[in-house]
């Protein structure tokens, strides 16, 4: 089974006065919008996945506080929960580290569904993305990613991200001829 896995959309990263967003980052989202439509027409598993940390998270050594548990800036952003609202098949994964499977369930939500393919989206291209990517590999999960839906604060690193889960981890990047 295909399951689309949406990483960390959330307002402290994708929407302006969020205290890790970058310009930009918001330009994910109507791709994500789209495809969270085709899966729901299909009746195809959402996986959403949210940073959410505790308020002195280790995390905070290294980057500024941010997606702290039960604040607004850990909430998916509105549209997405709004698209997201009752649907049946939306899977929440809530995690403290880069990996969406560090001290999750999300191992038994994929067992439990069957899915051998994941499309993946979100933020940030170089992190939890990344992290993500390369834990579903290793677990030889088929992986598709379509560059219009991830972002990073750095366009270097996102790019390098890209090559190196095509190259390095065999995720299927489909890459848009820029116009």
């Amino acid at each position: 089974m295909k399951a689309l896995m949406v990483i960390d959309l959330q307002n402290d990263f994708a929407k302006p006065g969020g205290a890790l967003y970058f310009e930009g980052a918001e330009e994910v989202i109507p791709h994500i919008l789209r495809k969270v439509q085709e899966y729901k027409k299909r009746d195809l598993p959402v996986i959403t996945t949210q940073d959410w940390h505790d308020a002195d998270d280790a995390e905070f050594d290294l980057f500024p506080p941010h997606c702290v548990a039960g604040t607004s800036g850990a909430e998916l952003v509105s549209e997405l929960l709004s698209e997201l609202q009752d649907y049946q098949h939306h899977y929440v994964i809530k995690k403290k580290r880069y990996s969406a499977f560090y001290n999750t369930n999300l191992d038994e939500v994929l067992e439990r569904l069957g899915v051998n393919e994941v499309e993946l989206c979100g933020l940030v291209t170089n992190i939890c993305v990344l992290h993500t990517a390369e834990e579903l590999r290793n677990r030889d999960i088929v992986v598709v990613l379509d560059e219009r839906g991830v972002k990073s604060y750095d366009s270097s690193e996102h790019e390098w991200a890209l090559r190196h889960m095509e190259k390095i981890l065999g995720v299927q990047v489909i890459r848009v001829e820029k116009t």
